[in-house]
């Protein structure tokens, strides 16, 4: 699958971006050369010209006057910077524990950070607010689809559980020298009757699957499916919710379950 097309706003922002850091480079050239840590020295349209940046725009920064488009931006914003990274780094570490925000609870965030900076007479963000949060932090934050994870089974898969389940596998399993037509796995899997709330969320960009944590209290119907580390496999299992067998249930049995 490849990859999603950026919107021209992130492609304008990313420009920003790397002609901010063109110029960066630009000054700290000029002025190594300046200090006398090159062997010869250099003119502003020499420099400008190697990094392919303005010259003027080049002498006002070494000069210390004037500020970057995107510290004009900055200035503008509702959140400082270092407001709007705190936000991120909660919206990832909230994504990565299974309760990963979507746009709505993004906007309440910063309208607390707002809040307590301003008091109860605080002018909230906007809703294009959100979407040029995401522009500016394109690189860390992207748009996923959530996929149910049960709370229980979220809290019970951690790295000490899953090391001493295969603590106990290799002492009572692998060591005895149980053979592999002896060994069977079994796992279940529930499948929601109603609609299992997936929605548009927000998490790291890169993530492949991103997890929401919810109850396991609702209806299902579960499929009990076990194999055998030889290969060979048994009739998987459905069980349905009812008193009575319906013999509905068996028709298009594609699974000879």
């Amino acid at each position: 699958m490849g990859k999603k097309a950026l919107s021209q706003s992130v492609k304008n922002f990313k420009k920003l971006r790397a002609e901010e850091h063109k110029l960066t480079q630009a000054v700290d050239a000029f002025n190594d050369a300046k200090q006398g840590y090159t062997s010869k020295k250099r003119t502003y349209d020499d420099v400008a010209a190697e990094f392919g940046v303005d010259a003027s725009t080049l002498c006002r920064r070494v000069q210390g006057k004037g500020k970057s488009m995107l510290e004009f931006i900055a200035t503008k914003q509702k959140l400082t910077v270092p407001e709007e990274k705190a936000l991120v780094k909660f919206i990832l570490e909230s994504a990565e524990i299974g309760f990963p925000l979507n746009h709505r609870q993004i906007e309440k965030h910063a309208n607390v950070i707002l809040q307590s900076k301003q008091g109860p007479e605080y002018k909230p963000v906007r809703k294009q607010w959100v979407f040029n949060f995401f522009h500016r932090h394109h690189d860390a934050l992207g748009t996923h689809w959530s996929k149910s994870l049960d709370t229980q089974r979220a809290q019970s898969l951690n790295p000490a559980a899953v090391k001493s389940w295969y603590d106990i596998l290799e002492e009572f399993v692998v060591n005895a020298g149980i053979a592999p037509e002896n060994v069977y796995g079994m796992d279940e899997s529930g499948f929601p009757t109603a609609y299992g709330g997936k929605e548009k969320v927000i998490g790291a960009r890169g993530t492949k699957t991103q997890h929401k944590q919810g109850g396991a209290d609702r209806e299902n119907v579960t499929a009990v499916i076990t194999i055998c580390a030889d290969g060979s496999t048994v009739r998987p299992l459905l069980i349905f919710k009812g008193k009575k067998m319906n013999k509905s249930w068996f028709n298009n049995n594609v699974s000879d379950a």
